[in-house]
């Protein structure tokens, strides 16, 4: 069933149970095509394709197997509530790049085949919440991911929440038990390797855990891959219950007769080495006896991945922040989050509340239920590292595009999320670009595309160079930063690269030669006009931060030129009633969504008059599904039309943009995160998923706030209450 329509009398228990708290209740209308479960990372991410959170197996971010099953046995009779024993025909295995693996497609017979009917769901920046209906009892699934972005710390922790919450609805007694099982596919990229799993405890904690026999840390790097190194962990909160490494088919069975998992089938064992632990069927089971209920009760699951090693960042092994000084563990991480999971859920909610009241405000409920669906795509597609001076690292993986570490134009697009949130992030996206331009591993007077293929930064992978596009983008998003840090020392630090590039902007920015620019799918273009606003902007944006850093002559000059660059531009550029695609191509436009910058940083080089003349074109450009990128297709970048939308002076104007995205989404085809290049008259996703740009779904929250900054700096406004 689709999420929007929901039965409402089973709509209060939805949200009642877990927004009481807060008195805030919202419900997430969007349809999405999949939803996140497990979100630390881009390797440590599992989702929910489809609808009904029991409808398929559960998968990794790019389609593959990485099962997790979980079932309610109430009076005998057994519900399934989590994932599914047979895939979905038809529902991608990955990548169409990829062979199929064999040994991912076994058909095994169904034990738990009756599905409880699945009443809600919802999707909130740091939950996702489903409902069952599981005879005379109610189950409320609840994935937590503590993503907080004010607590770094917690943020790269990784250890999620399931929340199981059931409710008696008859008044009457009855007996649940509920049985969870976990696959070593998680721990495994695509080939059946040997594996080990077994259990354990340590600091407190009962667990299960699988990982690779071969542990070869960061061996391999690549897009359409997962983790084939660390261990993934499964464990009770609160150390109750039966852990067991088992058969799953034998202990499905075991459950489904007894309500308990079957313990003995590998005898006294505590570590079992396997093969080909799928055509074993290894599985580590989990079940709970919560005996005989006439009241709510809740349980939950500890779910976590200790990978040791993150990234190799020019030969050197990094480890996750968590565990920068390598002196942690992930027992001692899981006994934290177990002993501080209430106040670590009053958080998220706290923080959802602040969320979705300021995405209501700017932009309404339906620019909320985006960013909503955006956030934790947008978070975990990066890994926390300490890089080797000390700095943060932010490291994006380029998901389903090339797989790049750290690519700059991946960046640009998802930086509003994270000056707005922590600009301790924001800079985290541009320090290890700023360490490899600095080193002696990069000779070039323009700025680096990314650092290396993911997992491996060793050095700029991308073969198509975009000189422009990068300088400008690490300028302004310098700027950005520089603009939230009163002391400027940033930039300071950085001078000697940021005034290379602002070079390099100025003296070929002006009328483009034949370069790529971050929407490099449509190849190659010559004169681009978008790309010469960005350099502009860039120059302006240099400007600022030398002003910033009391070089007032170099300020001066800078922003003259940049000036005269913006005279020309606009009077080369226009055609009737709007601004041409290319210099030297009439009857044609595109978006200029870099523009949203100028009023920003407060640079004033286009001004109000350019943009709302764009504004008007491009409203009767759009389509069913929203605003074409340019007239060379009907293609666009969801993430760009939040950046050119947010240039609207209303609200009004900015919702009349702002909700085609929101109906793509409402009725886009392809199962799976989102995408951010769609078509615009049919609601079809090119490949590009699981990306770190939606994050410029926030670029409204972001631009609105600074704009108004800007303004009761200048003395036209006051603006009320603190500054998150």
């Amino acid at each position: 069933m689709k999420k929007h329509l929901l039965i409402l009398t089973f709509l209060t228990f939805a949200l009642g149970s877990r927004a009481a708290d807060t008195g805030f209740s919202y419900q997430n209308s969007l349809n999405n095509t999949a939803t996140p479960l497990v979100s630390v990372d881009p390797y440590f991410s599992i989702w929910s394709f489809g609808h009904d959170l029991n409808g398929d197996v559960t998968r990794h971010w790019s389609g593959r197997k990485q099962p997790l099953l979980a079932a309610v046995r109430v009076d005998g009779k057994v519900y399934r509530v989590l994932g599914k024993e047979n895939a979905i025909a038809g529902v991608p295995e990955g990548s169409d790049k990829n062979k199929p693996d064999p040994y991912y497609n076994v058909e095994v017979p169904e034990t738990f085949s009756t599905a409880a009917v699945q009443l809600y769901s919802n999707l909130l920046p740091t939950r996702s919440i489903y409902g069952f209906e599981c005879g005379p009892v109610k189950v409320e699934l609840v994935f937590t991911a503590p993503l907080l972005p004010d607590d770094l710390d917690l943020l790269s922790r990784p250890v999620n929440y399931l929340t199981f919450n059931v409710e008696v609805t008859d008044g009457r007694k009855h007996t649940v038990e509920i049985y969870m099982e976990a696959s070593p596919r998680i721990a495994t990229d695509l080939n059946v390797v040997p594996i080990i799993a077994e259990t354990g405890s340590a600091d407190g904690i009962k667990y299960l855990r699988t990982g690779t026999v071969e542990q070869n840390y960061l061996s391999r790097h690549g897009d359409d891959l997962r983790i084939d190194w660390g261990y993934f962990y499964l464990a009770p909160a609160d150390g109750k219950g039966t852990l067991a490494v088992t058969k799953g088919q034998l202990s499905r069975s075991f459950f489904a007769r007894s309500g308990k998992v079957d313990t003995k089938t590998f005898g006294k064992q505590k570590t079992i080495t396997s093969d080909n632990y799928v055509a074993q069927d290894v599985v580590l089971a989990y079940s709970a006896d919560l005996g005989k209920l006439k009241k709510d009760k809740s349980l939950t699951m500890l779910l976590a991945y200790d990978d040791v090693y993150s990234i190799k960042y020019l030969e050197q092994n990094l480890r996750p922040y968590w565990n920068r000084k390598g002196d942690n563990k992930i027992t001692r991480e899981m006994s934290r989050a177990a002993k501080d999971m209430d106040k670590i859920m009053a958080r998220c909610r706290d923080f959802e509340q602040s969320m979705l009241s300021d995405a209501q405000a700017c932009g309404g409920t339906e620019y909320a239920d985006l960013c909503a669906s955006a956030y934790r795509q947008a978070v975990s597609a990066h890994k926390l590292l300490e890089g080797p001076s000390g700095d943060i690292f932010f490291i994006s993986k380029e998901n389903f595009s090339n797989g790049c570490a750290g690519t700059v134009d991946v960046s640009y697009p998802s930086i509003p999320l994270f000056l707005y949130y922590n600009n301790e992030l924001a800079k985290g996206l541009l320090n290890h670009v700023f360490e490899y331009a600095e080193s002696t591993a990069w000779n070039n007077v323009w700025a680096p595309h990314d650092v290396g293929r993911y997992p491996i930064a060793y050095g700029q992978h991308y073969g198509n160079w975009m000189p422009l596009e990068e300088c400008g983008n690490m300028l302004l998003m310098t700027a950005a930063v520089v603009q939230q840090d009163p002391e400027a020392s940033y930039a300071r630090r950085h001078w000697t690269e940021l005034t290379k590039w602002a070079l390099y902007a100025i003296g070929n920015g002006q009328n483009p030669e034949n370069q790529l620019c971050t929407d490099d799918f449509a190849g190659k273009l010559a004169h681009n006009v978008n790309l010469s606003a960005k350099s502009i902007l860039a120059v302006g944006a240099y400007s600022k931060m030398a002003r910033s850093l009391g070089k007032i002559e170099e300020a001066n000059a800078f922003m003259a030129i940049a000036r005269r660059m913006a005279a020309i531009w606009k009077e080369t550029a226009f055609e009737e009633d709007h601004y041409k695609l290319a210099f030297d191509q009439s009857g044609t436009w595109s978006q200029k969504y870099n523009l949203v910058w100028d009023k920003i940083l407060g640079l004033d080089l286009f001004g109000q008059n350019v943009i709302e003349t764009e504004l008007s074109y491009y409203a009767g450009k759009q389509n069913r599904f929203g605003l074409p990128l340019d007239s060379r297709k009907g293609y666009t970048k969801t993430d760009w039309i939040m950046w050119t939308a947010s240039m609207a002076p209303d609200i009004d104007t900015f919702r009349k943009f702002m909700l085609p995205v929101h109906d793509f989404y409402n009725n886009a085809t392809l199962p799976g995160p989102m995408s951010d290049w769609v078509e615009t008259e049919t609601p079809e996703s090119h490949v590009m998923r699981g990306r770190s740009v939606v994050g410029g779904f926030f670029m409204k929250m972001y631009a609105d706030r600074r704009n108004a900054l800007n303004a009761a700096s200048a003395g036209m406004v006051p603006v009320s209450g603190k500054r998150r």
